[in-house]
């Protein structure tokens, strides 16, 4: 599979053979499952080369990525995680421009959406018990606030797929990960999606699997920084990560979805982002730091397919 830079090699406007391949699946109506490569030096970690594209084909967004980010990763992390971003090669349709719908529905643990920078969204959970990720594998985060689910949940794992905070050290050779996201990608070199830690930018950085667009830290309209809603009465714990330190509660269930004067985002972490006029989701400082629901009016029945 041709490396990112590869396409630039192309005459304007032509497709890759990744881009046609995924578009000859489309037209099968063909959706087989995602695979990642095994472990190896020369495809995964550093060595892993990043790839993203997004087009419009049958009146959907489509994106394609391998799950390796194209910024520097699992490099700064505090913790070591015995698991490694290797590539896993998948394409998602999407409706083009989504409204808010009618409700919310919760999202599920693996990934719920894809970043500009080829890595995956992660929501706030570490396991379906409701624990959440920051307390439990916040020290394995990189400086992104990303890092490595096992590609195989290895029996006993964590359903989650995160990795098992303190109980692992890496022992020999690492593991096949998945690269995603559990918060805004804060890094000062964060690839595509650099910027996405400043408000006054309100950067895009990818779209959920309802179709939804995702930006970093934004402003509303009278200046006010999106702001979460959630609040908790729960005893909080100090998360130490690479990236800053945050005081969080131990489950989801801690937090109640709470507005008043002083946020401006609904439950999904939605509003009308005031410069496209659309709605949209929005990170945040505080819990759950990334959207948690999907409120879309078309729904989140996309499926992730392989782009192999």
């Amino acid at each position: 599979k041709p490396p990112v830079g590869e396409a630039s090699s192309q005459a304007p406007g032509s497709d890759d053979e990744v881009v046609t391949r995924v578009k000859s699946y489309i037209d099968a109506n063909t959706c087989n499952a995602i695979t990642y490569s095994t472990y190896s030096d020369t495809v995964c970690g550093d060595s892993a080369v990043s790839y993203y594209k997004e087009f419009i084909y049958n009146n959907k967004r489509v994106i394609v990525s391998n799950n390796i980010p194209d910024h520097p990763a699992e490099s700064d992390q505090l913790q070591t995680n015995p698991n490694v971003r290797c590539p896993g090669w998948q394409f998602i349709q999407l409706p083009i421009d989504p409204a808010k719908g009618s409700s919310a529905t919760s999202t599920g643990l693996g990934t719920i959406g894809l970043a500009i920078t080829g890595g995956a969204f992660f929501n706030d959970l570490s396991n379906p018990d409701g624990s959440l990720a920051l307390p439990n594998e916040g020290p394995s985060l990189d400086s992104c606030l990303g890092h490595s689910a096992p590609a195989v949940r290895p029996a006993g794992g964590p359903p989650g797929g995160g990795p098992p905070g303190r109980r692992y050290k890496r022992q020999g050779t690492p593991t096949a990960g998945r690269y995603h996201y559990h918060a805004n990608i804060n890094c000062s070199d964060a690839g595509a999606a650099t910027g996405a830690n400043d408000p006054d930018q309100c950067l895009l950085i990818g779209y959920y699997q309802d179709g939804v667009p995702v930006y970093g830290f934004c402003k509303d309209s009278s200046g006010m920084m999106m702001t979460s809603c959630y609040k908790t009465s729960a005893t909080l714990t100090t998360v130490v990560t690479v990236s800053g330190t945050y005081e969080s509660a131990s489950t989801n269930s801690d937090y109640t979805y709470t507005p008043d004067a002083g946020c401006n985002l609904d439950e999904a972490s939605g509003a009308v982002n005031p410069t496209t006029g659309k709605y949209s989701y929005f990170m945040t400082t505080g819990y759950p730091w990334t959207p948690v629901k999907f409120f879309g009016d078309q729904g989140s029945g996309a499926s992730f397919c392989s782009a192999d």
